[in-house]
């Protein structure tokens, strides 16, 4: 919106817009994409904790053939002579973990002091993550306390039972089926058409590296995309083209929460929307989809904390201001 097209300039990054309202769609773009660069529609960001929401429906497409259960518990993936972290309650069911009813301490922290987002020779792998779960942070079941953790160890459980990354699985699932092209299961500054990460007015795109994304934030956060590619991918979604209608039920069972399997609730004008933030290092992505009238907002930006999405979102959504330009 270009209201705020100076204050974004200003502070040197941008922020692209998806709106569809009844058949329209409105795109826009505000800002810039690195210095020196203008924003534009088709730029690709990390998407951060959205990805919760493809993990989950990767979860669900294995619960639909059978293959799992939502109430196996972790104990049937991670065995515990061979799992040993007591920090760990083996009973926790694949349900807790998409509610983030585990328990479960953060073994991930989002910040620009997490030692492995900077560091190419960080060690990556299942048993040292494993290994590095804290203290549960409450008993299985007891509260919903949102936790990364919960959404690496169900990445993990696709690849045990596949037997291939997660990388593979959501290419084959969901990228392909979609038509999404321009998306990828990591950032990277090699990605063609990426915002550049933003953080006071620094570029840190030669800070990070693609295996914090790719084999840390992994099933959590670490997917990259466009706001196209997401609008395909949300189409497919909520008209049930990659989980049933039936599980999708399931998926949109808040009870007294707003959280369900891997999506949220929000309530807006008295108005329903599901959606899944995603806020990462330097990048920032909501996303609003209305299940009475089909309208979906997508907003995307490349600024760490950015502050300019809530107050669009309110232009849009609360005051019902569709002329994005």
């Amino acid at each position: 919106m270009n209201k705020y097209s100076d204050s974004l300039k200003f502070k040197n990054y941008g922020m692209v817009g998806f709106y569809k309202t009844k058949n329209k769609i409105q795109k826009f773009a505000v800002g810039y994409s690195a210095p020196s660069e203008k924003m534009t529609t088709d730029k690709v960001f990390n998407i951060g904790s959205l990805t919760k929401t493809f993990t989950a429906v990767l979860i669900l497409q294995e619960v639909e053939k059978g293959n799992l259960k939502l109430n196996d518990r972790l104990k049937l993936f991670f065995p515990q002579e061979l799992c040993q972290n007591k920090n760990v309650d083996l009973n926790i069911t694949i349900e807790q973990l998409l509610r983030h009813r585990s328990g479960l301490g953060e073994v991930l922290v989002d910040s620009l002091a997490n030692k492995s987002f900077g560091n190419p020779y960080f060690e990556y792998n299942y048993t040292f993550l494993f290994n590095k779960i804290p203290k549960p942070a409450s008993k299985p079941n007891t509260e919903y306390k949102y936790c990364n953790t919960n959404y690496i160890l169900l990445g993990y459980i696709l690849e045990i039972i596949n037997d291939k990354p997660y990388s593979e699985i959501l290419k084959e699932r969901i990228f392909e089926p979609c038509s999404m092209k321009n998306s990828y299961a990591y950032y990277s500054k090699n990605i063609k058409n990426i915002a550049h990460p933003i953080y006071n007015n620094e570029d840190l795109s030669d800070t990070g590296f693609f295996q914090f994304y790719k084999n840390f934030v992994f099933s959590a956060g670490g997917i990259s995309s466009n706001s196209d590619d997401l609008f395909k991918f949300f189409t497919a979604f909520y008209g049930y083209k990659l989980i049933s209608k039936k599980t999708f039920g399931k998926m949109t069972d808040f009870g007294k929460e707003k959280y369900g399997l891997g999506l949220e609730k929000y309530t807006i004008n008295n108005k329903t929307y599901f959606g899944h933030p995603g806020d990462n290092i330097s990048f920032a992505t909501r996303n609003y989809y209305n299940p009475q009238t089909k309208d979906l907002l997508i907003l995307m930006s490349n600024n760490y904390k950015d502050t300019y999405i809530g107050k669009v979102v309110k232009d849009i959504l609360y005051y019902n201001n569709s002329n994005l330009p």
